[in-house]
């Protein structure tokens, strides 16, 4: 190694070690007017320090670090010859000793996680995988994932935490998670496109138990493609996934988005006689300013709430839409810009039907 290399490396790891103190499909609507620019992204939040168990600098020392990885272990990542590297992480932590990967200096391909009891904190992605996420008890906080080639952040878990992290321009969607009792709380989702995948959405979910809350989706458009997409901020569907049960999207703001705020269908489920496999959904304090023909489409999908939402669009032809007996829902106290009607349901979505409370601005 020359004496240059060794003093890159030496000042790599002292920036961690040295600061360290402790370890669908919708009914047409009208043509739409220019698009409104969209609101500035919050500044990131301010990192606390970190102690750091090893320091890798080149893919090499990274894949012999990862394999050694045990359990309160905290593995740091630093420098410019990790990018594009592909992280694999296999091993498991314990509930109170999770395996901690740090990023903060250093953009690289992808992180993909195959383990239990993982955090992944403030790494940089470009081009490649973005995060790929299979296991329980896993955290990932204030990650920043640009250009992935598939979807930004990708879930199969349980128990898993996903807050503060920036995903732009996902071929596909910008978070997608299925599982049992994710968060998905405080990221900025936007610019999804439509590369090589099937569609371009903000966050997807499916599973049960799920809290999507806070989080900022904006700027998915459907323009410039010879067959566009269906830009939706929230979808979840049964169509070769599996049904969505007990799930509260809350306090999100969804602005600059071509069709829905929210989209939940269980069609599969419709089509084989079970309607209710997919259920318990509820929608609440949410700001909607999207161009679809309507903000909140519900089909097959009963026990649906959306309440206390601030709804506008210029192309909406109705707020809510409820159809395919998505009964037992409740529409009460949303308000609405606009003069349509806020509620649209069909007659197999009337039994249980609560509509109350709901105003314009």
């Amino acid at each position: 190694m020359s004496v240059r290399m060794m003093i890159a490396v030496v000042a790599t790891t002292a920036l961690f070690a040295g600061a360290c103190t402790g370890s669908g499909s919708e009914p047409e609507g009208p043509s739409r007017p220019e698009r409104a620019p969209a609101a500035a992204a919050e500044p990131p939040r301010a990192h606390p320090p970190i102690a750091c168990t090893h320091t890798a600098t080149d893919p090499e020392q990274a894949r012999a670090q990862l394999a050694r990885a045990a359990p309160g272990q905290t593995l740091c990542f630093a420098g410019d010859g990790l990018h594009g590297a592909e992280l694999e992480a296999t091993a498991s932590g314990t509930p109170r000793q999770p395996i901690v990967l740090v990023g903060r200096d250093t953009t690289v391909g992808s992180v993909s996680v195959d383990a239990d009891h993982v955090v992944v904190d403030g790494f940089t992605t470009v081009d490649g995988d973005g995060l790929t996420l299979d296991g329980t008890g896993i955290t990932v906080r204030g990650n920043e994932v640009l250009r992935a080639r598939d979807d930004g952040i990708g879930c199969l878990c349980t128990d898993t935490h996903i807050r503060d992290n920036v995903v732009r321009e996902a071929d596909g969607t910008g978070i997608r998670i299925e599982g049992e009792r994710i968060s998905v709380l405080s990221n900025d989702v936007s610019r999804s496109v439509m590369r090589e995948s099937g569609d371009a959405d903000g966050i997807r979910f499916f599973g049960t138990g799920h809290r999507i809350s806070a989080n900022k989706v904006h700027d998915i458009s459907d323009d410039g493609y010879p067959d566009p997409p269906h830009t939706d901020c929230f979808q979840t569907y049964d169509n070769s996934s599996p049904p969505t049960r007990d799930v509260e999207i809350s306090g999100n703001t969804c602005r600059n988005v071509d069709h829905q705020c929210l989209i939940a269908t269980a069609q599969e489920a419709g089509q084989a006689g079970a309607v209710g496999r997919s259920r318990s959904l509820r929608f609440v304090d949410n700001t909607c300013a999207v161009e679809g023909s309507q903000a909140v489409l519900v089909r097959w999908f009963p026990e649906v709430a959306v309440r206390d939402n601030e709804i506008s669009g210029p192309d909406l032809a109705r707020g809510v839409y409820l159809a395919n007996g998505s009964t037992s829902a409740a529409v009460v106290d949303n308000r609405f810009r606009g003069d349509y009607p806020m509620v649209e349901v069909d007659e197999s979505s009337r039994p249980g039907l609560r509509v109350e409370g709901n105003e314009r601005f």
